[in-house]
């Protein structure tokens, strides 16, 4: 069998690496650089936490996953911070998560202590899930890892146009004509394009991003991630915030929908993040600097929640969704396990 993976973001990466495990013959065809759009950036939060007890055991399955990862690459890419969740889905996600038996802890609002729990804030209104399967992972070497396996497959081609027969596809691209088996498309904004050739809806509504890098006046510090949700610095506005490196810390603020709207253009919506950020550092946290040391861009599909989100028409699968780096190997190995066996990926829904 022979599979076309479309896009090499971690998503698609993982998929061929799965595939690959499976015997399978795999091309990965990729405009740009490997790991360059969505995928970029020095870290990502891995969680068991989410409100939907089948995201929580896809997440489950996606750990023991990274561990194997962690074992062939000869060096950690999922740490062991841990991640907090602080606001009122805390108790929602603290159910979700007993629903499938994964251990955490829920912390009352009277008894919140961050700087017991290790948050760099003085402090928050609760209730705090405490999620110990957590952490940060290593975005860059997780890359290198999956490029070393997969090897000399990744073809740096644009696909213009994906054509399905009865049982097998074309792949029209800048370098030809190629017949494959099965493709997986997982090309992040790309996506929409070339599912729409098959008739596949993605959603087209997009927003920019911008995650922020300070440094910890203590280097030694390692926090666990953060997800605040409580919206008490402003209305609206809640953030991501973990260690992404020694002595750094990593700041994403999600806006409200108007102020990251694509139509904005990318200038004036990093520019005003940028302010934001700034302000929220000097007003809200402590032991971080007041300097930032580096911005990730990316542009991310709105109003999506925090899920997986396939659909498959003959030869042909189309992933997309937010935040699915933590995901990507139980999607890849969905995805493969799917591919091989002819038969459509069964993922959790979305939040």
């Amino acid at each position: 069998m022979r599979t076309a993976v479309v896009g090499a973001g971690v998503v698609g990466l993982s998929t061929a690496y799965a595939l690959l495990r499976h015997g399978s013959e795999v091309d990965v065809f990729e405009t740009g650089a490997p790991m360059a759009a969505r995928s970029a950036g020095s870290s990502r939060i891995f969680r068991l936490a989410h409100g939907d007890p089948g995201l929580v055991a896809y997440a489950a399955a996606a750990a023991g996953l990274w561990a194997d990862w962690t074992h062939r690459a000869g060096n950690r890419l999922l740490g062991q911070q841990s991640t907090v969740l602080t606001g009122p889905q805390a108790e929602e996600w603290a159910d979700a998560m007993a629903a499938v038996g994964a251990d955490h802890t829920l912390v009352d609002e009277d008894d919140l202590d961050t700087a017991e729990l290790g948050l760099p804030v003085e402090a928050l209104p609760g209730p705090a899930l405490i999620d110990p399967a957590g952490g940060v992972i290593d975005a860059p070497a997780t890359g290198r890892f999956l490029r070393a396996a997969i090897g000399n497959r990744v073809w740096r081609e644009h696909v213009h146009r994906i054509e399905p027969h009865d049982d097998w596809v074309e792949v029209h691209g800048s370098g030809g004509v190629h017949e494959v088996d099965h493709v997986v498309v997982a090309a992040g904004r790309g996506s929409t394009e070339l599912a729409a050739q098959v008739d596949m809806y993605l959603p087209t509504q997009l927003s920019h991003h911008v995650r922020f890098t300070f440094r910890m006046k203590d280097p030694e510090l390692n926090p666990p991630c953060w997800i605040d949700e409580t919206e008490s610095w402003r209305e609206g506005v809640t953030s991501y915030q973990h260690s992404s490196g020694p002595g750094l810390w990593s700041i994403g603020l999600n806006l409200p929908l108007d102020l990251e709207l694509w139509e904005r253009g990318r200038h004036e919506v990093v520019g005003h993040a940028r302010e934001l950020a700034l302000t929220y550092v000097h007003e809200t946290l402590v032991g971080v600097g007041e300097e930032i040391v580096e911005e990730v861009y990316c542009d991310t599909p709105t109003t999506l929640g925090d899920g997986v989100h396939v659909a498959t028409t003959g030869p042909v699968t189309v992933i997309w969704g937010a935040n699915l780096f933590k995901h990507a190997p139980a999607i890849g190995q969905t995805l493969a396990n799917a591919a091989v066996n002819g038969v459509s990926p069964q993922v959790p829904r979305s939040e």
